[in-house]
Protein backbone atom coordinates (compact mmCIF):
# COMPACT_ATOMS: atom_id res chain seq x y z
CA UNK A 1 0.00 0.00 0.00
CA UNK A 2 0.96 3.72 -0.20
CA UNK A 3 2.98 5.78 2.37
CA UNK A 4 0.13 8.10 2.95
CA UNK A 5 -0.54 11.45 5.23
CA UNK A 6 -3.39 12.29 4.04
CA UNK A 7 -4.09 13.87 7.16
CA UNK A 8 -1.49 16.47 7.45
CA UNK A 9 2.32 16.45 7.78
CA UNK A 10 2.21 16.84 11.42
CA UNK A 11 3.20 13.12 12.04
CA UNK A 12 6.50 12.74 9.37
CA UNK A 13 9.91 14.35 9.30
CA UNK A 14 10.56 16.40 6.37
CA UNK A 15 14.20 16.25 4.96
CA UNK A 16 15.51 20.07 4.09
CA UNK A 17 19.06 20.58 2.17
CA UNK A 18 20.78 23.92 2.45
CA UNK A 19 23.47 23.29 -0.20
CA UNK A 20 23.10 20.81 -2.71
CA UNK A 21 26.12 20.87 -4.63
CA UNK A 22 29.66 20.88 -3.64
CA UNK A 23 33.05 21.33 -5.58
CA UNK A 24 36.23 21.07 -3.72
CA UNK A 25 40.04 21.25 -5.37
CA UNK A 26 42.89 18.13 -4.23
CA UNK A 27 46.24 17.52 -4.61
CA UNK A 28 46.85 15.26 -7.46
CA UNK A 29 48.27 11.91 -5.87
CA UNK A 30 46.50 12.78 -2.53
CA UNK A 31 42.93 12.39 -0.46
CA UNK A 32 41.06 15.57 -0.34
CA UNK A 33 39.98 17.29 2.85
CA UNK A 34 36.49 15.91 4.58
CA UNK A 35 33.49 18.60 4.31
CA UNK A 36 30.42 18.67 5.94
CA UNK A 37 27.39 19.44 5.19
CA UNK A 38 23.90 20.00 6.93
CA UNK A 39 20.83 18.92 6.39
CA UNK A 40 17.82 19.53 8.57
CA UNK A 41 14.60 17.98 9.82
CA UNK A 42 11.56 20.35 8.79
CA UNK A 43 8.98 18.44 10.07
CA UNK A 44 8.12 16.90 13.21
CA UNK A 45 9.46 13.30 14.41
CA UNK A 46 12.87 12.44 13.98
CA UNK A 47 14.57 12.02 10.39
CA UNK A 48 16.64 8.34 10.29
CA UNK A 49 19.49 9.58 6.97
CA UNK A 50 20.97 6.83 5.25
CA UNK A 51 23.82 8.26 3.24
CA UNK A 52 25.16 6.28 -0.09
CA UNK A 53 27.77 7.30 -2.60
CA UNK A 54 27.59 7.06 -6.66
CA UNK A 55 31.18 6.53 -6.87
CA UNK A 56 33.84 4.61 -4.39
CA UNK A 57 36.01 8.14 -4.00
CA UNK A 58 33.22 10.00 -1.37
CA UNK A 59 32.65 8.23 1.76
CA UNK A 60 29.49 10.15 3.58
CA UNK A 61 29.12 9.78 7.21
CA UNK A 62 25.50 10.97 8.92
CA UNK A 63 26.04 13.29 12.29
CA UNK A 64 23.70 12.39 14.86
CA UNK A 65 20.92 15.02 15.85
CA UNK A 66 22.13 18.12 16.91
CA UNK A 67 22.12 21.62 16.98
CA UNK A 68 23.69 23.54 14.24
CA UNK A 69 24.10 27.86 14.96
CA UNK A 70 20.80 28.76 15.49
CA UNK A 71 18.82 25.84 13.91
CA UNK A 72 17.72 22.15 15.87
CA UNK A 73 17.19 19.21 13.79
CA UNK A 74 20.37 19.56 12.18
CA UNK A 75 22.22 16.28 11.10
CA UNK A 76 26.08 17.14 9.48
CA UNK A 77 26.82 14.94 6.58
CA UNK A 78 30.93 14.69 6.59
CA UNK A 79 31.69 13.82 2.83
CA UNK A 80 35.58 12.40 3.19
CA UNK A 81 37.41 12.70 -0.33
CA UNK A 82 39.25 9.69 -1.32
CA UNK A 83 41.25 10.54 -4.16
CA UNK A 84 44.71 9.88 -4.11
CA UNK A 85 44.17 7.12 -6.70
CA UNK A 86 43.13 10.05 -9.43
CA UNK A 87 44.33 11.21 -12.06
CA UNK A 88 44.37 14.59 -12.55
CA UNK A 89 41.28 15.59 -13.75
CA UNK A 90 37.90 16.47 -12.67
CA UNK A 91 35.23 13.86 -11.50
CA UNK A 92 31.98 14.16 -10.39
CA UNK A 93 29.73 11.65 -7.83
CA UNK A 94 26.53 11.69 -6.32
CA UNK A 95 25.48 11.73 -2.47
CA UNK A 96 22.55 10.44 -1.67
CA UNK A 97 20.18 11.06 1.34
CA UNK A 98 17.17 9.45 2.64
CA UNK A 99 14.70 8.21 4.51
CA UNK A 100 11.51 5.97 3.28
CA UNK A 101 9.35 7.73 6.51
CA UNK A 102 10.38 11.35 5.25
CA UNK A 103 8.59 13.90 3.01
CA UNK A 104 11.17 14.98 0.61
CA UNK A 105 13.37 12.44 0.70
CA UNK A 106 15.62 11.49 -1.17
CA UNK A 107 17.86 13.87 -1.96
CA UNK A 108 21.12 14.65 -3.53
CA UNK A 109 24.28 16.61 -3.45
CA UNK A 110 26.10 16.40 -6.64
CA UNK A 111 29.99 16.55 -5.83
CA UNK A 112 32.63 17.48 -8.05
CA UNK A 113 36.44 16.62 -7.11
CA UNK A 114 39.05 18.70 -9.62
CA UNK A 115 41.92 16.51 -8.73
CA UNK A 116 45.02 19.55 -9.82
CA UNK A 117 42.65 21.79 -9.37
CA UNK A 118 40.32 24.06 -11.83
CA UNK A 119 42.17 26.73 -13.24
CA UNK A 120 43.19 25.98 -16.95
CA UNK A 121 46.75 26.34 -18.89
CA UNK A 122 45.42 28.03 -21.37
CA UNK A 123 41.96 29.61 -22.80
CA UNK A 124 40.79 29.78 -26.87
CA UNK A 125 38.13 31.94 -27.83
CA UNK A 126 36.37 32.14 -31.47
CA UNK A 127 34.82 35.63 -31.98
CA UNK A 128 32.83 37.35 -35.03
CA UNK A 129 34.16 41.51 -34.67
CA UNK A 130 32.18 42.96 -32.07
CA UNK A 131 31.14 40.09 -29.96
CA UNK A 132 32.02 39.05 -26.62
CA UNK A 133 32.12 35.79 -24.42
CA UNK A 134 32.71 34.62 -20.92
CA UNK A 135 33.99 31.41 -19.00
CA UNK A 136 34.25 30.48 -15.90
CA UNK A 137 36.99 28.19 -13.56
CA UNK A 138 36.81 27.83 -9.49
CA UNK A 139 39.54 28.17 -7.22
CA UNK A 140 39.62 27.02 -3.49
CA UNK A 141 40.56 30.53 -2.10
CA UNK A 142 39.68 34.22 -3.09
CA UNK A 143 43.23 34.72 -6.08
CA UNK A 144 44.19 37.55 -7.90
CA UNK A 145 43.58 37.82 -11.20
CA UNK A 146 46.14 39.96 -13.29
CA UNK A 147 45.76 40.77 -17.48
CA UNK A 148 48.84 41.61 -19.14
CA UNK A 149 48.96 42.55 -23.05
CA UNK A 150 45.45 42.45 -23.60
CA UNK A 151 43.31 45.59 -23.53
CA UNK A 152 40.15 43.39 -24.38
CA UNK A 153 40.74 40.63 -21.71
CA UNK A 154 39.07 41.37 -18.31
CA UNK A 155 38.77 39.22 -15.14
CA UNK A 156 36.40 39.15 -12.05
CA UNK A 157 36.63 37.33 -8.67
CA UNK A 158 33.40 36.11 -7.05
CA UNK A 159 32.43 33.35 -4.32
CA UNK A 160 30.50 30.68 -4.96
CA UNK A 161 27.61 30.20 -2.27
CA UNK A 162 26.29 27.37 -3.63
CA UNK A 163 29.09 25.04 -3.83
CA UNK A 164 31.87 27.23 -2.29
CA UNK A 165 35.37 28.52 -3.54
CA UNK A 166 35.37 31.43 -5.80
CA UNK A 167 34.30 31.87 -9.50
CA UNK A 168 36.96 33.89 -11.78
CA UNK A 169 35.36 34.68 -14.70
CA UNK A 170 37.46 35.74 -17.97
CA UNK A 171 35.49 37.45 -20.81
CA UNK A 172 36.45 38.46 -23.70
CA UNK A 173 35.53 41.10 -26.06
CA UNK A 174 36.37 42.16 -29.80
CA UNK A 175 36.42 45.17 -30.94
CA UNK A 176 34.34 46.21 -34.11
CA UNK A 177 37.08 48.05 -35.37
CA UNK A 178 39.25 44.55 -34.48
CA UNK A 179 40.40 43.33 -37.70
CA UNK A 180 40.43 39.51 -38.37
CA UNK A 181 43.78 37.95 -36.77
CA UNK A 182 44.85 36.25 -33.80
CA UNK A 183 45.80 38.08 -30.62
CA UNK A 184 47.79 36.81 -27.25
CA UNK A 185 47.28 37.77 -24.12
CA UNK A 186 48.09 35.99 -20.42
CA UNK A 187 46.62 36.01 -16.86
CA UNK A 188 48.30 35.05 -14.29
CA UNK A 189 46.36 33.57 -10.82
CA UNK A 190 48.09 33.99 -7.70
CA UNK A 191 47.24 34.41 -3.58
CA UNK A 192 45.69 30.85 -3.18
CA UNK A 193 46.73 29.24 -0.08
CA UNK A 194 46.16 25.66 -3.14
CA UNK A 195 48.96 25.63 -5.13
CA UNK A 196 47.94 24.19 -8.21
CA UNK A 197 45.53 27.33 -8.60
CA UNK A 198 48.80 29.48 -8.72
CA UNK A 199 49.43 29.70 -12.65
CA UNK A 200 49.85 31.58 -15.91
CA UNK A 201 47.28 31.13 -18.40
CA UNK A 202 47.83 31.72 -22.11
CA UNK A 203 44.57 33.23 -23.96
CA UNK A 204 44.43 33.28 -27.68
CA UNK A 205 41.47 35.32 -29.47
CA UNK A 206 40.95 34.27 -33.07
CA UNK A 207 38.85 37.25 -34.47
CA UNK A 208 37.20 36.16 -37.49
CA UNK A 209 34.69 36.76 -39.91
CA UNK A 210 33.75 33.26 -40.80
CA UNK A 211 31.22 30.97 -38.98
CA UNK A 212 31.18 29.51 -35.70
CA UNK A 213 30.03 26.62 -34.56
CA UNK A 214 28.45 26.93 -31.10
CA UNK A 215 26.62 24.20 -29.33
CA UNK A 216 24.11 24.76 -26.87
CA UNK A 217 24.81 22.04 -24.46
CA UNK A 218 28.84 21.58 -23.23
CA UNK A 219 27.89 17.69 -22.29
CA UNK A 220 24.75 15.34 -22.20
CA UNK A 221 23.46 13.17 -19.28
CA UNK A 222 20.89 10.80 -18.95
CA UNK A 223 19.66 8.60 -16.52
CA UNK A 224 17.61 5.45 -17.36
CA UNK A 225 15.88 2.75 -15.43
CA UNK A 226 17.19 -0.86 -16.69
CA UNK A 227 15.09 -1.67 -19.35
CA UNK A 228 13.10 1.40 -20.18
CA UNK A 229 12.91 3.13 -23.74
CA UNK A 230 14.82 5.32 -25.32
CA UNK A 231 15.18 8.79 -24.31
CA UNK A 232 16.36 11.93 -26.79
CA UNK A 233 17.77 15.16 -25.77
CA UNK A 234 18.20 17.61 -28.17
CA UNK A 235 21.18 19.69 -28.24
CA UNK A 236 20.98 23.66 -29.75
CA UNK A 237 23.80 24.92 -32.49
CA UNK A 238 23.80 28.08 -33.67
CA UNK A 239 26.45 30.18 -35.27
CA UNK A 240 28.09 32.74 -33.06
CA UNK A 241 30.17 34.26 -36.06
CA UNK A 242 29.45 35.26 -39.64
CA UNK A 243 28.41 33.64 -42.95
CA UNK A 244 25.90 30.83 -43.00
CA UNK A 245 26.59 27.59 -40.73
CA UNK A 246 26.46 24.53 -42.47
CA UNK A 247 26.82 21.02 -40.39
CA UNK A 248 28.37 18.41 -42.44
CA UNK A 249 27.90 15.17 -40.51
CA UNK A 250 27.09 14.25 -36.70
CA UNK A 251 28.82 11.11 -35.52
CA UNK A 252 27.65 9.18 -32.27
CA UNK A 253 30.59 7.43 -30.74
CA UNK A 254 30.36 4.76 -27.56
CA UNK A 255 33.29 4.28 -25.29
CA UNK A 256 34.51 0.46 -25.55
CA UNK A 257 31.74 -0.08 -28.73
CA UNK A 258 28.14 -0.79 -28.26
CA UNK A 259 25.08 0.87 -30.22
CA UNK A 260 23.45 2.14 -27.39
CA UNK A 261 24.38 5.91 -28.24
CA UNK A 262 23.31 7.27 -32.05
CA UNK A 263 22.80 11.06 -33.19
CA UNK A 264 21.29 12.67 -36.02
CA UNK A 265 21.06 16.14 -37.23
CA UNK A 266 18.12 18.32 -36.60
CA UNK A 267 16.64 21.51 -37.46
CA UNK A 268 18.35 23.95 -35.14
CA UNK A 269 20.76 21.24 -34.04
CA UNK A 270 20.80 17.76 -33.28
CA UNK A 271 19.49 15.18 -31.47
CA UNK A 272 21.45 12.48 -29.41
CA UNK A 273 19.54 9.55 -28.32
CA UNK A 274 20.38 6.62 -25.95
CA UNK A 275 18.65 3.05 -25.79
CA UNK A 276 19.33 1.20 -22.57
CA UNK A 277 18.04 -2.37 -24.25
CA UNK A 278 20.49 -5.16 -23.21
CA UNK A 279 22.72 -2.88 -20.91
CA UNK A 280 23.41 -3.67 -17.03
CA UNK A 281 23.02 -1.02 -14.29
CA UNK A 282 26.64 1.34 -15.02
CA UNK A 283 27.43 4.15 -16.07
CA UNK A 284 28.65 4.45 -19.80
CA UNK A 285 30.23 7.22 -21.94
CA UNK A 286 30.30 8.20 -25.33
CA UNK A 287 30.76 11.58 -27.81
CA UNK A 288 28.96 12.40 -30.40
CA UNK A 289 30.88 15.03 -32.86
CA UNK A 290 29.46 17.59 -35.17
CA UNK A 291 31.30 18.26 -38.28
CA UNK A 292 30.61 21.95 -39.91
CA UNK A 293 32.00 24.72 -41.56
CA UNK A 294 33.01 26.32 -38.69
CA UNK A 295 35.87 28.08 -38.27
CA UNK A 296 37.21 26.09 -34.86
CA UNK A 297 36.62 22.94 -36.18
CA UNK A 298 34.04 19.78 -34.98
CA UNK A 299 32.36 20.05 -31.81
CA UNK A 300 32.93 17.15 -29.42
CA UNK A 301 29.80 16.84 -26.83
CA UNK A 302 30.56 14.21 -24.26
CA UNK A 303 27.56 11.81 -23.17
CA UNK A 304 26.82 10.00 -20.34
CA UNK A 305 24.53 7.32 -19.80
CA UNK A 306 23.88 6.08 -16.30
CA UNK A 307 21.52 2.90 -16.03
CA UNK A 308 19.89 2.27 -12.90
CA UNK A 309 17.92 -0.73 -11.36
CA UNK A 310 14.43 -0.29 -11.72
CA UNK A 311 12.55 0.85 -8.41
CA UNK A 312 9.84 2.65 -7.30
CA UNK A 313 9.26 6.08 -8.76
CA UNK A 314 10.95 9.29 -7.63
CA UNK A 315 9.66 12.64 -7.75
CA UNK A 316 12.16 15.49 -7.59
CA UNK A 317 11.97 17.64 -4.63
CA UNK A 318 10.06 21.03 -5.97
CA UNK A 319 9.52 19.36 -8.77
CA UNK A 320 5.71 19.66 -8.94
CA UNK A 321 5.76 23.50 -10.98
CA UNK A 322 2.61 25.28 -12.48
CA UNK A 323 2.22 24.99 -16.37
CA UNK A 324 2.45 28.39 -16.82
CA UNK A 325 5.97 29.87 -15.36
CA UNK A 326 7.53 26.31 -13.94
CA UNK A 327 9.09 28.53 -11.66
CA UNK A 328 10.77 26.73 -8.58
CA UNK A 329 9.22 27.05 -5.01
CA UNK A 330 5.94 28.70 -5.94
CA UNK A 331 2.77 27.41 -4.45
CA UNK A 332 -0.20 25.84 -6.66
CA UNK A 333 -3.54 26.24 -6.55
CA UNK A 334 -6.94 24.64 -6.60
CA UNK A 335 -7.67 23.11 -9.91
CA UNK A 336 -3.74 24.24 -10.88
CA UNK A 337 -1.78 22.26 -14.16
CA UNK A 338 1.03 20.69 -13.07
CA UNK A 339 3.81 19.37 -14.15
CA UNK A 340 5.90 17.18 -11.96
CA UNK A 341 9.24 16.08 -12.62
CA UNK A 342 11.53 13.10 -11.42
CA UNK A 343 12.48 9.23 -13.08
CA UNK A 344 11.26 5.96 -13.37
CA UNK A 345 7.52 7.28 -13.60
CA UNK A 346 7.01 5.13 -16.50
CA UNK A 347 8.93 2.21 -18.58
CA UNK A 348 6.60 2.23 -21.37
CA UNK A 349 6.59 4.82 -24.19
CA UNK A 350 4.71 8.48 -22.93
CA UNK A 351 1.14 8.03 -22.65
CA UNK A 352 -1.26 10.97 -23.57
CA UNK A 353 -4.92 11.17 -22.28
CA UNK A 354 -7.15 9.82 -25.02
CA UNK A 355 -10.13 12.20 -24.26
CA UNK A 356 -12.11 13.88 -21.70
CA UNK A 357 -12.65 13.45 -18.76
CA UNK A 358 -9.11 13.01 -17.82
CA UNK A 359 -8.55 9.50 -16.20
CA UNK A 360 -6.60 9.36 -13.15
CA UNK A 361 -4.83 6.69 -14.40
CA UNK A 362 -2.23 6.37 -17.61
CA UNK A 363 -0.38 3.15 -18.05
CA UNK A 364 -0.63 2.29 -14.44
CA UNK A 365 0.53 5.18 -13.33
CA UNK A 366 -1.50 7.82 -10.68
CA UNK A 367 -0.39 11.10 -9.11
CA UNK A 368 -2.01 11.42 -5.49
CA UNK A 369 -2.28 15.00 -4.13
CA UNK A 370 -2.86 14.32 -0.43
CA UNK A 371 -3.78 10.92 -0.82
CA UNK A 372 -6.42 11.78 -3.42
CA UNK A 373 -5.76 10.93 -7.26
CA UNK A 374 -5.56 13.71 -9.67
CA UNK A 375 -6.82 13.80 -13.27
CA UNK A 376 -3.73 13.41 -15.55
CA UNK A 377 -3.15 15.09 -19.42
CA UNK A 378 0.64 12.99 -19.83
CA UNK A 379 2.99 10.41 -18.05
CA UNK A 380 6.39 10.02 -19.27
CA UNK A 381 9.81 8.64 -17.69
CA UNK A 382 10.36 11.61 -16.27
CA UNK A 383 7.52 13.99 -16.29
CA UNK A 384 3.69 13.72 -15.43
CA UNK A 385 1.18 16.67 -16.33
CA UNK A 386 -1.61 16.72 -13.54
CA UNK A 387 -4.64 18.59 -12.09
CA UNK A 388 -4.29 19.46 -8.87
CA UNK A 389 -7.80 18.58 -7.71
CA UNK A 390 -10.48 21.01 -7.67
CA UNK A 391 -11.26 20.76 -3.77
CA UNK A 392 -7.74 19.95 -2.42
CA UNK A 393 -7.31 21.36 0.94
CA UNK A 394 -5.39 24.25 1.36
CA UNK A 395 -2.04 24.66 3.01
CA UNK A 396 0.97 21.88 3.33
CA UNK A 397 0.33 18.98 1.49
CA UNK A 398 2.03 16.44 -0.38
CA UNK A 399 2.45 15.02 -3.92
CA UNK A 400 2.84 10.75 -4.59
CA UNK A 401 3.45 8.89 -8.05
CA UNK A 402 2.63 5.58 -7.98
CA UNK A 403 3.48 2.92 -10.67
CA UNK A 404 1.42 -0.37 -11.28
CA UNK A 405 0.61 -0.23 -7.09
CA UNK A 406 4.30 0.65 -6.02
CA UNK A 407 4.40 3.89 -4.23
CA UNK A 408 7.01 6.48 -4.19
CA UNK A 409 8.20 8.74 -2.26
CA UNK A 410 6.47 12.00 -0.69
CA UNK A 411 7.44 15.49 -1.75
CA UNK A 412 5.86 19.03 -0.34
CA UNK A 413 3.43 21.19 -1.89
CA UNK A 414 1.77 24.53 -0.69
CA UNK A 415 -1.92 24.99 -2.40
CA UNK A 416 -3.67 27.94 -2.51
CA UNK A 417 -7.30 28.80 -3.48
CA UNK A 418 -5.40 30.96 -6.40
CA UNK A 419 -2.15 31.11 -7.31
CA UNK A 420 -2.72 33.26 -10.79
CA UNK A 421 -0.09 32.60 -13.29
CA UNK A 422 0.55 34.02 -16.60
CA UNK A 423 1.24 30.93 -19.66
CA UNK A 424 4.49 32.07 -20.47
CA UNK A 425 5.75 31.88 -24.83
CA UNK A 426 8.47 29.87 -25.01
CA UNK A 427 9.51 30.86 -21.69
CA UNK A 428 9.39 34.27 -21.58
CA UNK A 429 9.46 37.10 -21.11
CA UNK A 430 6.20 37.76 -23.06
CA UNK A 431 2.75 35.61 -22.33
CA UNK A 432 0.64 33.61 -24.50
CA UNK A 433 -2.60 36.27 -25.34
CA UNK A 434 -4.43 36.41 -28.50
CA UNK A 435 -6.12 39.02 -30.82
CA UNK A 436 -10.01 37.68 -30.32
CA UNK A 437 -9.25 35.89 -33.74
CA UNK A 438 -6.79 33.65 -32.33
CA UNK A 439 -3.19 35.50 -33.11
CA UNK A 440 -0.63 36.20 -31.03
CA UNK A 441 -0.15 39.51 -29.66
CA UNK A 442 1.38 41.60 -27.27
CA UNK A 443 4.78 40.84 -28.61
CA UNK A 444 7.45 42.63 -30.53
CA UNK A 445 6.01 41.26 -34.14
CA UNK A 446 2.69 42.37 -33.41
CA UNK A 447 1.93 44.55 -30.47
CA UNK A 448 -0.93 45.52 -28.72
CA UNK A 449 -2.69 49.11 -29.33
CA UNK A 450 -4.72 50.86 -26.98
CA UNK A 451 -8.05 50.03 -27.09
CA UNK A 452 -7.48 46.31 -28.28
CA UNK A 453 -9.33 43.70 -26.66
CA UNK A 454 -6.83 40.81 -26.05
CA UNK A 455 -7.38 37.27 -24.44
CA UNK A 456 -4.87 36.43 -22.25
CA UNK A 457 -4.26 32.40 -20.93
CA UNK A 458 -3.52 31.82 -17.11
CA UNK A 459 -3.30 28.92 -14.69
CA UNK A 460 -4.17 28.97 -11.17
CA UNK A 461 -7.05 31.07 -10.90
CA UNK A 462 -9.24 28.64 -8.79
CA UNK A 463 -12.54 27.45 -8.24
CA UNK A 464 -15.26 28.97 -10.64
CA UNK A 465 -18.95 30.00 -10.34
CA UNK A 466 -19.60 27.35 -11.91
CA UNK A 467 -18.11 24.07 -9.84
CA UNK A 468 -16.04 22.02 -12.70
CA UNK A 469 -15.53 18.72 -11.35
CA UNK A 470 -11.43 18.04 -11.76
CA UNK A 471 -10.43 16.47 -15.12
CA UNK A 472 -13.88 17.75 -17.16
CA UNK A 473 -14.22 19.94 -19.48
CA UNK A 474 -15.55 23.76 -18.75
CA UNK A 475 -18.77 24.36 -19.95
CA UNK A 476 -19.59 26.86 -22.73
CA UNK A 477 -23.26 27.56 -21.14
CA UNK A 478 -23.27 28.74 -18.42
CA UNK A 479 -19.60 29.84 -18.55
CA UNK A 480 -17.54 28.88 -15.24
CA UNK A 481 -16.50 32.22 -13.83
CA UNK A 482 -14.23 33.61 -11.51
CA UNK A 483 -15.68 34.66 -8.48
CA UNK A 484 -14.79 38.97 -7.83
CA UNK A 485 -13.61 41.22 -9.98
CA UNK A 486 -9.90 40.76 -12.10
CA UNK A 487 -8.10 43.27 -13.16
CA UNK A 488 -5.22 43.69 -15.08
CA UNK A 489 -2.77 46.44 -14.91
CA UNK A 490 0.37 47.66 -16.76
CA UNK A 491 3.28 49.50 -16.17
CA UNK A 492 6.23 49.95 -13.36
CA UNK A 493 4.87 52.75 -11.32
CA UNK A 494 5.01 53.10 -7.50
CA UNK A 495 3.03 52.51 -5.62
CA UNK A 496 1.65 49.88 -8.23
CA UNK A 497 -2.09 50.32 -7.75
CA UNK A 498 -1.49 54.17 -9.55
CA UNK A 499 -0.51 51.89 -12.76
CA UNK A 500 -3.19 52.06 -15.30
CA UNK A 501 -5.53 49.30 -14.71
CA UNK A 502 -8.66 47.59 -16.74
CA UNK A 503 -10.99 44.96 -15.24
CA UNK A 504 -12.13 41.97 -17.30
CA UNK A 505 -14.94 41.85 -19.33
CA UNK A 506 -14.37 37.83 -18.29
CA UNK A 507 -12.35 35.95 -16.25
CA UNK A 508 -13.03 32.34 -15.82
CA UNK A 509 -12.40 28.98 -17.38
CA UNK A 510 -11.93 28.18 -21.20
CA UNK A 511 -15.09 26.41 -22.56
CA UNK A 512 -13.90 22.57 -23.65
CA UNK A 513 -10.83 23.25 -21.96
CA UNK A 514 -9.54 21.25 -18.21
CA UNK A 515 -7.65 23.77 -16.02
CA UNK A 516 -7.34 26.33 -18.58
CA UNK A 517 -8.13 30.10 -17.78
CA UNK A 518 -8.80 32.84 -20.13
CA UNK A 519 -9.09 36.74 -19.30
CA UNK A 520 -11.05 38.95 -21.73
CA UNK A 521 -9.11 42.76 -21.39
CA UNK A 522 -8.82 45.91 -23.09
CA UNK A 523 -6.11 47.74 -23.31
CA UNK A 524 -7.10 51.21 -21.09
CA UNK A 525 -5.45 54.24 -22.14
CA UNK A 526 -2.33 56.06 -20.05
CA UNK A 527 -0.20 52.96 -21.14
CA UNK A 528 3.71 53.35 -22.40
CA UNK A 529 4.97 52.42 -25.52
CA UNK A 530 7.88 49.63 -25.69
CA UNK A 531 8.03 46.99 -23.64
CA UNK A 532 5.16 47.47 -20.62
CA UNK A 533 5.25 45.48 -17.31
CA UNK A 534 1.85 43.93 -17.28
CA UNK A 535 0.50 42.54 -13.94
CA UNK A 536 -2.68 40.06 -13.62
CA UNK A 537 -4.27 39.53 -10.22
CA UNK A 538 -7.39 38.61 -8.30
CA UNK A 539 -10.12 40.07 -6.06
CA UNK A 540 -8.68 39.68 -2.49
CA UNK A 541 -5.66 41.21 -4.18
CA UNK A 542 -4.05 37.72 -5.02
CA UNK A 543 -1.51 38.95 -7.52
CA UNK A 544 0.25 36.87 -10.59
CA UNK A 545 4.22 37.29 -11.31
CA UNK A 546 4.75 39.89 -14.30
CA UNK A 547 5.44 39.48 -17.66
CA UNK A 548 6.24 42.20 -20.51
CA UNK A 549 3.97 43.08 -23.18
CA UNK A 550 4.75 44.78 -25.99
CA UNK A 551 2.76 48.55 -27.17
CA UNK A 552 2.48 50.16 -30.16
Amino acid sequence: MPLLFAAGLSAAPRLNLVQTSLTVSVPAGANGPTSTMDAFNVGDGTLNLVATSSVPWLAPTVGTDQECGFRSGCYPIAIAFQTASLAAGTYTGIVTLSDPNAIDSPQSINVTAQVGGDVPSNLVFYLAPGASSSTTFTTNGIVSAKVANASWLTTSVSPNVYSGGFITTVTVKAASSMAAADYTGTITIGGSAFAPDNKQISVLLHVTTQPIAQAGSTSVSFLIPQGAQPQTDNVAVTDAGQGTLAISSVTATAQGGGTWLTAASITGGIGVTVNPAGLSPATYTGSVTIASNGVNGNLVIPVQLTVVAQGPPVAAVGGALNNGTFAIGEALAQGDIVALFGTQFLFDAPQLASGLPLLTTLDGVQVLVNGKAAPLYYASAGQINFEVPIDASTGDGTVQVVRNGQAGNLIYVNIQSQEPRFILLNGGPYAIMTEPDGTLTGIPSNPVKIGDTIVIYAVGLGPTTVPVPSGTASPVSPLARVPGTTKVCFGTETPFFQAPCATAAFSGLTPYYVGLYQVNVTIPSGITTGDSTMTLFEVDDTLSTSIQLAVQ
